[in-house]
């Protein structure tokens, strides 16, 4: 280059601007000098909010809407469908081992024939549980793997509890003495059902109820973020509304101006309306899933553990060298249903004993025993807690039903520890297999509070719809008319210029 020349020498000067784009901001700045643009633009703002709240409330309650759908209609009542399952598997077991010690006495307790029969539809029950869980747990690979791991296991232990009762029918074995051949098969059988089946219906169900709640959650962090947008832009529009209030007042000298006003009212309500109408149906969907179905599907497992705990009673009668085993085994599970500090099952008769007379105070934590934790288990402070304004009384019930079935454990275990198995068998078909028994008397009272939060569960999503409902023709109907009042506030004066 050389010295003293000019860097910009020979480079082209950009063209200029088309003077039309010129003249585009100028013109833009000078129309808007004029009362009528600056009318109409404000006006534009005001109908352009408006028309942004109505979106950000029907996005808004779309989500709400769609939460209450899973919850109420989809994943809610197939969550509470896989707790069937633990029930259903645990009462097959239960009856299996009740058919083995019935041996050739077909008439002890309701019979055979009936036994054989609530086995088919426990059955039955588990399949449809599975169904459900499998609709549920759709696109989860684990979960799926899991089903149809429970779907497999479920034939291979019918192969098995059919040979045992083939083998023991065979041997043409006393009440209380199962043929050894048949007992080997049944303790391959119930270890599979212990090991696997009932691990993994379990965890179905505690999966279930984990989808319902991230589905919850995330429901509820949705409408959240949507609240403050209907605020916002309610806010917005409320502000816009008063701003071009004021510009009318100033500018025409007019004092109020009615169909601005009645807008301006017109949106204040519309925005809280639907603020309000959310907070509610939250409210209440909140309730149906805590008080309505945590609480049932709590009840349910209870209903189930206890369930289980029956076959071990029938286990730790018919199998004499696993009896110490599955004692300690009903023990643990019996601290699960209702939970108080115990370690040998006297210790555990003795401290639930004292709980129905002590209701509606549970046993706690006092300065006489700092260490005890409180009376815990599905059937102790979270049940309470749970408990509906007025129905205290089903959960005593309960209680005094559960500590009636622990009275006939006890019995029981007494007449087989002084060698009297026939009394055994019968305290056990007694508990188990008549209409008056004590365990038919404890499932009846859980069903009862059960239900009731079920339908907690069923009211909760219906007035969470309820509260909703309306909106779906208010809220279209509400801002087509707050559009009107702008245009009709706005429409006499600008007829005023031409």
């Amino acid at each position: 280059m050389p010295p003293n020349s000019d860097p910009a020498a020979g480079r082209a000067e950009p063209d200029p601007p088309p003077a039309r784009l010129r003249s585009w901001g100028p013109r833009l700045r000078g129309s808007m000098r004029t009362t009528p643009a600056r009318l109409r633009a404000l006006t534009l703002l005001c109908l352009l909010i408006i028309a942004g709240l109505f979106g950000s409330a029907t996005v808004t309650l779309n989500q709400a809407r769609d939460g209450l759908t899973v919850l109420g209609r989809d994943a809610g009542p197939q969550a509470m469908a896989t707790t069937e399952l633990y029930l259903a598997l645990a009462d097959m077991d239960a009856v299996v081992a009740d058919v083995l010690l019935m041996g050739t006495d077909h008439d002890l307790g309701s019979g055979r024939d009936e036994a054989l029969a609530q086995y088919d539809a426990s059955r039955a029950r588990a399949n449809e549980a599975l169904l459900q869980a499998a609709s549920l747990t759709e696109g989860d690979t684990v979960e799926e793997f899991n089903v149809q791991a429970v779907l497999d296991g479920m034939g291979t232990y019918d192969q098995k509890v059919g040979e045992a009762r083939l083998l023991n029918d065979e041997a043409q074995a006393p009440p209380g003495d199962v043929d050894p051949r048949a007992l080997e098969v049944y303790r391959e059988a119930t270890r599979l059902m212990h090991t696997e089946l009932l691990p993994k219906a379990f965890n179905l169900g505690l999966d279930s109820s984990a989808i319902v709640r991230a589905n919850h959650e995330a429901g509820r962090s949705s409408v959240a973020l949507g609240l403050v947008w209907v605020g916002v832009v309610g806010a917005a529009a409320v502000t816009a509304l008063i701003g071009l209030q004021l510009y009318l007042r100033v500018r025409f000298r007019r004092r109020f101006n009615a169909p601005l006003l009645a807008a301006t009212a017109g949106t204040v309500a519309l925005t809280l309306g639907v603020v309000l109408a959310l907070n509610s149906s939250g409210a209440h969907q909140s309730g149906a899933r805590d008080e309505g179905l945590d609480a049932a599907m709590a009840l349910a497992r209870a209903g189930a553990i206890a369930t289980d705990m029956q076959a071990d009673q029938s286990r730790y009668l018919l199998d004499d060298d696993f009896a110490d085993n599955y004692q300690q085994v009903y023990l643990e599970r019996a601290q699960q249903v209702l939970f108080r500090p115990a370690s040998t099952l006297t210790d555990y008769y003795e401290a639930i004993g004292e709980i129905p007379d002590a209701y509606p105070d549970l046993p706690g934590p006092d300065s006489t025993d700092p260490r005890d934790p409180g009376t815990l288990g599905y059937l102790g402070q979270s049940a309470q807690a749970s408990l509906l304004s007025g129905r205290e009384d089903a959960l005593a019930e309960v209680l005094s039903a559960y500590s009636a079935l622990q009275e006939e454990d006890q019995r029981m275990r007494a007449a087989a520890e002084r060698g009297d198995t026939a009394a055994a068998i019968d305290i056990r078909m007694g508990v188990a297999h008549a209409d008056d028994g004590v365990f038919t008397a404890y499932t009846d009272a859980l069903d009862g509070l059960t239900d009731l939060h079920r339908e907690e569960f069923t009211t909760g999503i219906r007035r969470g719809d309820a509260a909703l409902s309306h909106w779906s023709w208010g809220l279209p109907l509400g801002s087509l008319v707050l559009l009107a009042l702008v245009v009709a506030g706005v429409r006499p004066r600008l007829a005023e210029y031409r």
